[in-house]
């Protein structure tokens, strides 16, 4: 057993061991911020603002790998590490193993379905004469890696499930450092544009990929990818999808939001969804940066739950929370100050500019609801609370984004579309603080006196 990350979630101060486990993870989420505007920044520099949207266009497609790999990432996580909270390491071994597996023939399934309906995909998520070519070149490539990608998620999942964020780290570092090389070569020396980027970016999902094999392979760790520990039976099953589908459906939604957004933002013109999907890059990186501060936190809420030390996960969420909002109030401040001369690295378009500074200048305003969203739905998740995860991860895109979208630009058209995120995040927040007062009384149950608390709660 890896000793270190055990030891973290089982003894070390509740702070100190978050952040040590979190840390490695929002390294990685820092440089999966570069890694995703690494495309944009090159493509940006051919001055092209067709292929630039091109490639806004077809990201939401690619986020369904995402979203498949998501669902055994976080589903899968939050059972294992339960698992090795009350000491079921074989049970832990199945599970990772039946989640791998599952998880790349879905994946081969899902990019034979969008091989059969690309066409008619890209006109749907708002492709026009003049980015069609450039979204089919890009999307095109993409299929090819969607089992590698969606695996390879799963497989950074498990590892932090064990405490092993540094082994995850390098699953992701590896796959960005190879797309980081490869992108100036591809994109600009040899030309190939939109094709280029998406070669960039398989690729390096298919080393991570590798690197993932290599380490379920090794005797670094509990877990295990043998085909020999591949046992999947009803109760396993239900509880990865339990907590991992309303994970991965909140990045279908979210897709489907960014699809009807940018076909709402084509009204106002080609250079508007270009300087949206730059504007986005940008601020989503401190959405990553809470994302992987809450992954730390969650194998950590789910050991000592698994366990029955609720006080440990008690301090581990008042941490979490305080750390979370501190860091998307930092983010609203820089970007509020420095977002334009941020914006002006990636393109010298001045109707491009103008508007992802227009649209970043309001966005921003909802990035402080984001932590304690964050950490509560986080929190349901570690402690096998699917329904309450589920309500908070969909009602962000699907209850408020969506219906709001349509009122707002309907109302007040450019500036009420801009409001519609900021607006659901703060409604979203809203439903979250209601729901997480029975997070409350979980944390005060005293689990330790209980003698059948594991068996009630794995």
């Amino acid at each position: 057993m890896r000793g270190s990350g055990i030891d973290l979630m089982k003894s070390a101060p509740a702070g100190r061991a978050i952040i040590q486990l979190a840390l490695p993870m929002m390294v990685a989420m820092l440089a999966q911020s570069i890694h995703s505007m690494t495309d944009i920044f090159f493509i940006g520099q051919t001055g092209n603002p067709d292929m630039l949207a091109a490639v806004s266009l077809a990201f939401p497609l690619f986020m369904l790998s995402q979203a498949l790999g998501n669902i055994f990432a976080v589903g899968g996580s939050s059972y294992i590490s339960r698992l090795l909270g009350a000491n079921k390491i074989e049970r832990a071994r199945h599970t990772s193993a039946v989640s791998l597996y599952t998880v790349f023939g879905l994946g081969v399934i899902l990019a034979a379905v969008l091989f059969c309906i690309k066409t008619p995909m890209i006109w749907l998520i708002g492709a026009s004469d003049a980015t069609f070519s450039h979204t089919s070149d890009y999307f095109s490539v993409l299929i090819l890696f969607v089992a590698f990608a969606a695996a390879s998620v799963a497989m950074s999942g498990k590892m932090r499930s064990e405490g092993a964020a540094d082994k995850a780290l390098i699953l992701q570092l590896i796959g960005i450092v190879t797309n980081v090389i490869l992108s100036p070569i591809l994109i600009l020396g040899f030309g190939m544009g939109t094709q280029g980027a998406a070669w960039a970016t398989g690729t390096g999902q298919m080393v991570s990929f590798g690197y993932g094999v290599y380490y379920f392979l090794s005797k670094k760790t509990v877990l295990s990818i043998r085909l020999g520990d591949w046992k999947p039976d009803m109760k396993m099953m239900l509880q990865v999808l339990s907590v991992g589908l309303p994970s991965g459906l909140s990045i279908i939604i979210m897709s489907a939001s960014n699809v009807l957004g940018n076909r709402v933002l084509a009204g106002y013109g080609e250079h508007v969804i270009a300087g949206n999907g730059v504007q986005m890059r940008i601020s989503s990186m401190f959405f990553m940066m809470v994302l992987a501060l809450v992954q730390g936190y969650q194998p950590f809420a789910g050991y000592n739950y698994g366990a029955g030390q609720l006080s440990r996960v008690s301090k581990g969420f008042k941490v979490t929370l305080i750390y979370s909002f501190g860091l998307c109030l930092a983010g609203t401040i820089a970007l509020r100050l420095l977002g334009e001369d941020i914006i002006r690295l990636f393109i010298n378009d001045e109707p491009t500019i103008e508007a992802g500074v227009a649209i970043m200048k309001i966005f921003v305003l909802g990035l402080p609801f984001i932590g304690p969203q964050m950490t509560l739905m986080v929190s349901f998740q570690a402690l096998g609370k699917p329904v309450q995860a589920m309500i908070i991860t969909m009602g962000r895109q699907l209850l408020f984004y969506i219906p709001l979208l349509y009122l707002l630009s309907y109302q007040f058209g450019f500036e009420g579309l801009v409001w519609a995120q900021p607006g659901a995040d703060m409604l979203t927040t809203g439903i979250s603080v209601m729901l997480g007062l029975s997070l409350i009384r979980i944390m005060r149950k005293d689990g330790k006196s209980n003698s059948n608390w594991k068996e009630k709660n794995i």
